[in-house]
């Protein structure tokens, strides 16, 4: 029979396999990862002249979308949602191109080193409560916010340029807001557009695998014998990997225990450790 909390036990029972731990520091990691979205089409809102309909695009590489549905075609692409040429620009959904991606990877991991290692997701999430750059924004969106600065990488030179035609008014300036650090609420009017990709747009796909701990760890150990004179005589290497379940040591403790566990063996040692491989390595592998 179901128990009636079972909403608050289940997670000791969830395992995904693939997990990405956002505390990497490798620019090919985050790149692979940035680049999940390959030969995708994209369903998005299109205007004949007499209804709205949902149409969808030819593969692509890299699109990013803010909703299951886009506004309108690709960005930059002529579109039907606005009598003037520009308004793909505004409702339409982003494509990150290899350069970009490449850019946005390494301007994530400059961030990770600065801000890390994270204790969980919501301090990679979310900006620190504090002052100075990095209380702007949090790490994807200050990553976002670097290359947009950048002449080279900057995606969104058309959406200002097609703003700045609409109106003339200035972005927001820190003495307009009113937030405990005001610096914060700096930016393009234009920001929050579905054609200016946020941070969230990316999460959005990449949330499900990503943490900020892994469960599975490999481990190398390296160990050498001497003879008298300390010369070298032999030595060996071996790596294993271990996974960490969710039991505690001693099983008298259930595993979706939330306070502090009864038995010492668990409080010394708690979550039980299961050896998924050993072997010896090589001089080559090392």
């Amino acid at each position: 029979a179901a128990k009636s909390d079972s909403w608050k036990t289940i997670a000791s029972r969830l395992e995904v396999e693939g997990m990405f731990n956002v505390n990497s520091t490798s620019v090919t990691a985050w790149r692979a990862l940035l680049g999940h979205a390959r030969n995708q089409k994209v369903p998005f809102m299109k205007d004949s002249g007499v209804a709205w309909s949902v149409d969808l695009s030819n593969s692509s590489d890299y699109p990013f979308s803010r909703f299951s549905i886009a506004g309108d075609s690709e960005a930059k692409s002529a579109g039907s949602s606005g009598a003037f040429p520009g308004a793909t620009e505004f409702s339409g959904y982003r494509i990150l191109d290899e350069k970009l991606l490449d850019a946005l990877a390494t301007e994530i991991v400059k961030q990770v080193r600065l801000r890390g290692p994270f204790l969980s997701l919501s301090e990679f999430i979310n900006r620190q409560l504090s002052s100075g750059d990095l209380a702007l924004a949090g790490t994807i969106q200050a990553a976002l916010n670097a290359i947009a600065k950048s002449t080279s990488t900057n995606p969104y030179a058309g959406i200002v340029a097609a703003n700045n035609n609409l109106s003339s008014a200035n972005p927001a300036s820190a003495g307009d807001a009113e937030y405990k650090f005001p610096d914060a609420a700096v930016g393009q009017a234009t920001y929050g557009l579905p054609g200016w990709t946020r941070q969230a747009d990316v999460l959005r796909a990449l949330a499900p695998i990503m943490t900020a701990r892994d469960d599975t760890f490999t481990i190398r150990a390296y160990g050498d014998a001497r003879d008298k004179s300390g010369n070298i005589t032999a030595r060996a290497t071996c790596e294993a990997v271990v996974r960490r379940t969710a039991e505690y040591l001693d099983p008298a403790d259930l595993p979706e225990l939330t306070g502090t566990p009864t038995r010492p063996i668990n409080q010394a040692f708690g979550r039980r450790f299961q050896l998924v491989s050993f072997r010896w390595l090589s001089p080559a592998e090392l």
